[in-house]
């Protein structure tokens, strides 16, 4: 009726308004849902739709910078659980170490991480308890083990060692070096680890 009027622009201006406030109302009850299931990843990338649609928002800076913290938490307990051999190290245990300490601290953690800390937990005790191994040699061949040290030569010796991949060496004169990789875990069905030089040279 009246061409030029401001009044219908700012209506349409209203329900756009409202339709972006009700979208962002609507990811922030999905982003908490997501953050009480402990689904971290899922919820950075609602946060960033949120960021999308208004870049100022506080609420979506923090909760986004909070889930890619625990993110990168996860991953970091995941990396260590994937590869347990790699805890008997003592700079690796440490950082591990201070990373369950760092867990201590948070005000409160959900099942799944919780999880992964007990976890984690046992796997940093395991690497700490030493097993028995049995050497068998010729009473011949100088035996040494990489990262121990020599073992000179015996027939049988038992030894302990932290769980881990270890590579065991002999040496005769008149005969070829010989090398045996072998692994250390309490879960482990332990031969004995036979090192004796038989081929002359």
């Amino acid at each position: 009726l009246r061409p030029g009027a401001a009044e219908p622009a700012d209506g349409l201006l209203q329900v756009e308004q409202e339709l972006r406030l009700r979208s962002i109302a609507d990811l922030e009850q999905e982003a908490a849902a997501q953050e009480a299931a402990e689904q971290w990843e899922l919820a950075v990338e609602t946060y960033d739709e949120i960021l999308a649609i208004d870049s100022t928002l506080a609420f979506a800076s923090r909760g986004r910078r909070n889930a890619q913290q625990m993110v990168d938490l996860y991953q970091q307990i995941d990396a260590f659980i994937a590869e347990p051999d790699q805890l008997s190290s003592p700079t690796v245990a440490q950082r591990a170490t201070s990373l369950l300490i760092d867990m201590t601290r948070m005000p409160e953690i959900g099942p799944r991480l919780a999880d992964q800390r007990d976890e984690l937990s046992r796997l940093l005790k395991r690497a700490s308890t030493p097993v028995a191994v049995t050497l068998l040699s010729d009473d011949k061949t100088a035996v040494s083990i990489y990262k121990v040290g020599r073992l000179g030569t015996f027939e049988s010796r038992e030894i302990e060692l932290k769980p881990g991949t270890y590579v065991a060496v002999g040496i005769r004169p008149g005969f070829r070096d010989v090398r045996r990789e072998f692994r250390v875990g309490p879960e482990l069905d332990l031969d004995p680890v036979v090192v004796i030089c038989e081929e002359p040279i």
